[in-house]
């Protein structure tokens, strides 16, 4: 097989030196996005609470607690703004060591990959994690809810909504592009979802198991609706 087309022999400290200014640029903005947040995370963190739990009590049990959460919160807002730019540094960085197919791969993705994850970012702030957090207080005793726990895991939820839900996306791409094909992608269905399983219980640990199978549920849609696609995809050629 032929070399990539702009694959050339670098010293190491040539690669090294190249990634250093990508990465140089990547923290440089996102320090800088961050202390804008940080400083109007405030307001926004009340409101994401209300959303979350309606009008019961935010309760901070450290001093340094609510420090934590906002400047979390504002390291994770900064991620989805900043996510085109920092997976275009890291694009240029290693476009000369891809084929044709890989770039065309990445450049076929990377925008609705983005705007898949929004939406699903969306989807779980508007509509899932408020009904989770609903049923799971339901007829419960009025509880004492740390702010950090129930912020953190629905901060797990946000990203977890919006990852999976890139799933048919990314399954679709990648038999197109021939990196993995359906029949790959079917025979190893069973072990994949065992993976998650254990994932999504280390992740969105909550004391009810809703989010734990909110999640699981969720990949094994995307999952079974990426397979769906690619069968249908096969039957149409």
């Amino acid at each position: 097989m032929s070399n990539p087309p702009e694959d050339k022999e670098l010293e190491i400290t040539e690669h090294i030196a190249e990634l250093r200014k990508r990465v140089l640029r990547i923290c440089i903005a996102m320090i800088s996005s961050i202390s804008v947040m940080f400083y109007i995370s405030y307001s926004p963190l009340l409101n994401f609470w209300y959303t979350l739990v309606g009008n019961r009590p935010l309760y901070v049990f450290s001093p340094i607690e609510w420090v934590v959460i906002r400047l979390t919160f504002s390291t994770l807002l900064s991620l989805v703004i900043l996510y085109p730019y920092i997976i275009y540094e890291l694009y240029l960085f290693a476009k000369p060591g891809l084929y044709e197919h890989e770039r065309k791969f990445l450049r076929a993705i990377l925008l609705p990959s983005y705007l898949i994850f929004i939406f699903g970012f969306f989807f779980a702030y508007e509509f899932a994690i408020p009904f989770l957090y609903k049923l799971a207080l339901t007829n419960s005793a009025e509880p004492y809810l740390s702010a950090e726990r129930t912020i953190t895991n629905a901060f797990k939820l946000l990203f977890t909504f919006g990852i999976f839900f890139q799933i048919p996306l990314a399954m679709v791409l990648a038999d197109r592009f021939k990196i993995v094909d359906y029949k790959t992608f079917k025979s190893f269905r069973i072990p994949v979802y065992i993976i998650i399983l254990l994932l999504v219980t280390n992740l969105t640990m909550d004391f009810t198991g809703l989010t734990q199978f909110a999640s699981l549920a969720l990949f094994v849609a995307m999952y079974e609706l990426g397979l769906l696609m690619l069968r249908i995809f096969q039957k149409s050629e």
